[in-house]
């Protein structure tokens, strides 16, 4: 008997058992697919609430440098008359920093370079530098904490780029002390500095605009 089952036989008793699995895992079929569908279910929801999260997060940082409309009321009638001056007198301190910045790399560019002159202009600028952060660190002084919460990413973002003025002026010395210093390199760092002082103001303006200060 054994040599008379043919090889298709024998193949077909092997693969009945799985067949009839498959067919009762079928029969039993919503409760399989629902549970193959519950993971890819799961799966969205949780990209959706990630979704959620990243939006929220991007909200909360739009809120950090941009103030909603109650808040800026509300600052603006904290803004005291001293607060409005020392506000316009460090614009203004600002304004002379960068035109010094200015007339120092018209100065100090050229074949008509003196090293002399370069050293005055540099000193000048340097007083300038010092003066308008002592100015700026004044009306900081002055601000209650609501105004401080409220301006202090830009003010981080001011004190790295005092940060950077300051690296420029240490370059600038650094050739200035040389006994032959090359005049373009001078000009350079002047008119970098120049262009961070832009940079610098501009950054100063929207805190004072958040905080009221700008208007009269």
């Amino acid at each position: 008997m054994k040599k008379g089952i043919s090889a298709p036989v024998i193949l077909m008793l092997l693969l009945t058992p799985g067949m009839l699995l498959a067919q009762r895992g079928q029969g039993g079929g919503g409760g399989g697919r629902g549970g193959q569908q519950g993971p890819p279910s799961t799966a969205g929801s949780g990209q959706s609430r990630g979704g959620g999260t990243t939006d929220q997060t991007r909200g909360r940082t739009q809120d950090r440098t941009r103030l909603s409309k109650q808040d800026r009321d509300r600052l603006h009638t904290m803004a005291t008359t001293q607060q409005r001056d020392q506000y316009r007198t460090c614009d203004q301190t600002m304004a002379q920093t960068r035109q010094q910045a200015r007339t120092m790399a018209s100065a100090t560019q050229g074949k008509g370079f003196n090293a002399d002159v370069a050293r005055r202009q540099r000193d000048q600028l340097q007083e300038q530098l010092r003066t308008m952060q002592q100015d700026r660190e004044r009306l900081y002084a002055g601000l209650n904490d609501e105004q401080k919460n409220a301006i202090q990413q830009r003010t981080q973002t001011m004190e790295q780029m005092q940060t950077r003025l300051q690296n420029r002026l240490e370059t600038m010395n650094q050739e200035l002390a040389k006994p032959d210093p090359n005049g373009n390199a001078v000009a350079t760092q002047a008119r970098e500095t120049a262009r961070e002082m832009k940079a610098y103001q501009k950054e100063f303006r929207r805190a004072g605009d958040d905080l009221g200060l700008a208007k009269e």
